[in-house]
């Protein structure tokens, strides 16, 4: 009998022991920082005959999962860009694509039409209580086109 008490005063023991450890265990903490680049933007210049809306999502992988034979899965965590250009009757429709960070807060995105490549840079800037998305493209023509590069610089609200 007395070997049955000690056992079950060494297992409460125990049973504490863990519900300690787990009260005072730390929070996880999600790696991925939400920003204000993402949402529908809409330029405005409304009579801009460049840039008119772009859409940026960010999705957030940064748990990466593996099995026992070390197959892993997840991460790669990044932005995705849609972007629209001034046309008539309606505006044209660039595509969708992965953006990468270009460093102090810009982001950038690959558009190539085959007759121009278009490098678009997004940033995010804050004033008088708005946040405007700056959106600076850079547009390559090829040499095959003929037409002279050019750079526009458009400012976007949500």
């Amino acid at each position: 009998m007395k070997f049955r008490s000690m056992l079950a005063i060494a297992a409460l023991a125990v049973s504490f022991a863990a519900v300690s450890v787990t009260a005072t265990a730390q929070p996880a903490h999600a790696l991925c920082v939400a920003t204000e680049l993402p949402g529908s933007w809409h330029n405005i210049n409304a009579n801009t005959n460049a840039m008119t809306r772009v859409d940026v999502a960010f999705t957030c992988n940064d748990v990466i999962l593996c099995d026992t034979n070390g197959n892993c899965s997840g991460g790669g965590s990044g932005y995705t860009v849609k972007a629209w250009g001034k046309c008539y009757p309606t505006d044209c429709y660039w595509g969708s694509r992965t953006a990468a960070s270009a460093g102090d807060g810009w982001i950038r995105a690959v558009y190539d039409f085959g007759f121009k490549t278009s490098t678009v840079w997004l940033k995010t800037y804050s004033y008088y209580g708005r946040t405007y998305l700056r959106v600076y493209v850079y547009n390559d023509f090829t040499p095959a086109d003929g037409r002279t590069d050019y750079v526009t610089d458009e400012w976007m609200l949500k």
